[in-house]
């Protein structure tokens, strides 16, 4: 932001003037000011808003404003609010947020790398994201002990339906928290099972984890 001074240091005769710049972005932004036409109203003191939207001006930086228009916003996603939420855990959300994305390093992704990784808790030779959570037995039976009564009928274990359901389905306040919660707890704790048992060797049986999932949402 210029101060009053420096203000009028680049005003002459109703003309902008600025030093030279050998910066090229520095100059690109000089001369989209230069175009600009520069209208002065007499007899009126000068001052300095801050741009807060197409139309809108204010006396008052905002850091949210000045955010909001400079980044590259994207329609907003379907799922979005199974992400983030009030009562969300970042490290969580974070996790299925990956893993809505399907950007988790599961079997499927490792095997562009050359590397053969099958599901740690089945066998099963092709791990992938929908595999995982949770159409894989061990998975679904502890996304079932997790989820209890939140959710009736049970879902079946294809990934989309339980978005869907979780999303769309009627829930009072409450409920909708908790199976929020369940979703993004149980998803780390999948994910950290599955790790764990690749790379230690040492594994936990579902009614375990279910117990340390159960806990963490409390």
């Amino acid at each position: 932001m210029m101060m009053f001074k420096e203000i009028a240091d680049v005003l002459v005769d109703d003309q902008w003037r600025f030093r030279n710049s050998r910066d090229s972005g520095i100059e690109q932004v000089l001369a989209q000011i230069k175009a600009k036409p520069l209208l002065l109203t007499p007899n009126v003191d000068d001052g300095v808003k801050w741009k807060r939207g197409d139309v809108e001006y204010g006396s008052e930086f905002s850091a949210y404003s000045t955010w909001d228009m400079v980044r590259a916003q994207n329609a907003k996603v379907p799922w979005a609010k199974l992400i983030w939420f009030k009562q969300g855990v970042p490290r969580y959300a974070f996790i299925t947020w990956l893993a809505v994305k399907d950007r988790l390093s599961t079997g499927s992704r490792m095997r562009t790398w050359g590397v053969i990784q099958g599901c740690t808790f089945c066998g099963e030779p092709e791990e992938s994201r929908d595999h995982l959570f949770f159409a894989c037995p061990y998975t679904y039976g502890l996304w079932l002990q997790i989820i209890g009564s939140l959710l009736r009928p049970a879902p079946s274990p294809d990934w989309n339906e339980i978005m869907a359901r979780i999303l769309h389905s009627a829930h009072d306040r409450l409920v909708s928290i908790l199976l929020r919660l369940a979703l993004q707890v149980t998803i780390y704790y999948i994910w950290r099972e599955r790790n764990e048992r690749r790379h230690t060797q040492r594994s936990r049986p579902a009614n375990q984890l279910a117990k340390v999932i159960e806990k963490t949402i409390k």
